[in-house]
């Protein structure tokens, strides 16, 4: 360091301190919830950027973490390719270095953007705006994976206040925001007037954060209600297996058998009955009759086969009324369903013959439930807010979600989906009900926080009561047309400050 500037690494270093901020990006979220260090890392990484003045550096910066990002905090997926598509795991890793290398186009496209149009202090504010846009694109281009989204760190942090207000998008934003504002007080650490600015600019946007959250846009709806979710803890290998099919259905019964008297409504996970209904009608009957007897509602997970078509849904039985349904409508690509059938059927078909079968539904997204309405998503759907938003937009005044991510072994995936679940739950002050087959079983309030959780891989039945509560949020009201409009108005700032420091500098 000469003269008090810092000396700009040779870009083979710069590189190599990418990857590595990305190899630690996932500890900022669960299950290891390390919120600072999201802030932290961003810090770093926008650090490099604005001292970077070539577009195509920029983008390998961009590369470099998010490839390292993506690999090590969905490793997970490996676990599924090895154990159940029977590949090896040179095979499955390079799957998800495939993965990783696709979501890292969205993080190389941001610092490049900022790099090849915004100069000085214009790309600073430029890079937060086009940092969480690439996030908020990638939840939406070819299907959406919204995984490790910046937001989704500050769940039960202070910037998590801005949830119900701008969504997760916007909470992000705030994050990379105090990233920038800390890379700026670096670059100007000489001038004492820029260091109180920036602590100034910090204090201000906790303290908006803090009184954000202490806004409440929805109240109680009627009376509590209680639940009863049931864990059974049946692993993949015996779950599809034909002959396991009647052990699995009498293990679900004897479950719903003994829940307490009181409870009004029984959630089963995602296809906790591995069989059409077509195939039951007896057993539906049976629990049809039950239901009506003591007065319990059951929503229970299982494919639905109609007009020749077949569904991951959810059923509910209350008492002898008809029978209503929930089709799950996005989809898991590769999983329920093939893109390009044409192109990669034989392929997929070659792993796992007959997968990928499944149709998309299309509503209703709530049901109601003894004088409420629970809106419902079924397992990936919950990690997609525009997929929760559907059932608020029906009226639903409590969240509900069923999984089974036995698929993904002992490995970080559920915690990391119990943390978005309460993500959701806080942008729509909702109370959110999970009942998955191997955890993470849980209840949840209306600001995020899990109120009881089942451990996992054991078989169990979590016994609580939630609040419903009626009314919108900001978000839940508007989705991400705020977080939208006002990035837009910040990177139309940007844009106008660029253009006079480059006129400046003429």
């Amino acid at each position: 360091m000469k003269g008090g500037v810092l000396k700009k690494p040779h870009f083979p270093a710069r590189l190599l301190a990418a990857l590595i901020l990305g190899v630690a990006w996932p500890l900022a979220f669960a299950p290891f919830a390390l919120w600072p260090l999201a802030i932290a890392l961003l810090f770093g990484l926008f650090w490099l950027a604005v001292t970077e003045e070539r577009p195509h550096r920029a983008a390998a910066l961009g590369t470099a973490f998010g490839f390292a990002a993506f690999a090590a905090g969905t490793s997970w997926i490996a676990i599924t390719l090895h154990n159940f598509a029977n590949m090896d795991w040179a095979l499955a890793e390079g799957a998800v270095a495939l993965l990783a290398a696709c979501c890292a186009v969205y993080a190389a496209l941001a610092l490049w953007l900022a790099t090849r149009f915004f100069v000085g202090n214009a790309r600073l504010l430029a890079l937060p705006v086009l940092w969480i846009f690439g996030e908020w694109a990638r939840a939406r281009l070819f299907t959406g994976f919204p995984w490790l989204a910046t937001g989704y760190t500050q769940t039960h942090a202070f910037l998590g206040g801005f949830a119900p207000w701008l969504g997760q998008y916007g909470v992000g934003l705030a994050t990379a925001g105090v990233a920038a504002i800390l890379v700026y007080m670096l670059q100007r650490r000489r001038s004492r007037h820029i260091l109180m600015g920036g602590v100034a600019s910090l204090l201000v946007i906790f303290g908006v954060a803090m009184a954000a959250a202490s806004v409440s846009f929805t109240h109680p709806a009627g009376k509590l209600l209680r639940v009863s979710l049931l864990q059974g803890n049946i692993p993949i290998t015996e779950k599809w297996n034909a002959g396991k099919v009647s052990a699995i259905l009498h293990h679900y019964v004897n479950l719903i058998l003994q829940t307490p008297p009181d409870t009004q409504l029984i959630v089963l996970p995602e296809t906790a009955f591995p069989i059409f209904q077509t195939e039951l009608p007896g057993l539906i009957e049976q629990l049809q009759q039950w239901s009506a007897m003591h007065h319990k509602i059951l929503l229970i997970g299982i494919p639905e086969e109609t007009g020749h078509k077949y569904y991951n849904a959810a059923m509910e039985i209350d008492g002898k009324a008809p029978l209503r349904w929930y089709q799950k409508e996005h989809l898991v690509p590769f999983g329920e369903y093939i893109p390009m059938p044409s192109l990669f059927g034989p392929l997929v078909h070659h792993f796992l013959p007959g997968l990928g079968s499944f149709s998309s539904g299309h509503g209703p997204y709530a049901l109601p439930v003894d004088g409420q309405k629970a809106g419902i998503t079924i397992c990936y759907e919950e990690s997609f807010s525009r997929d929760v938003r559907k059932g608020v937009e029906e009226g639903a005044t409590f969240l509900l979600n069923i999984s089974d991510y036995a698929w993904y072994g002992h490995s970080i995936a559920a915690a990391q989906s119990l943390q978005m679940a309460a993500m959701q739950s806080l942008q729509e002050q909702k109370p959110d009900v999970r009942a998955t087959n191997t955890g993470i079983t849980a209840l949840i309030s209306p600001h995020g926080r899990v109120l009881s959780q089942l451990p996992q891989f054991m078989v169990g039945t979590l016994n609580g009561a939630i609040q419903p509560m009626a009314g919108e949020t900001p978000y839940g009201r508007w989705g991400s047309f705020p977080y939208l409009l006002f990035s837009l108005i910040l990177l139309l700032v940007a844009v106008v400050l660029s253009r006079q420091q480059s006129s400046s500098r003429r």
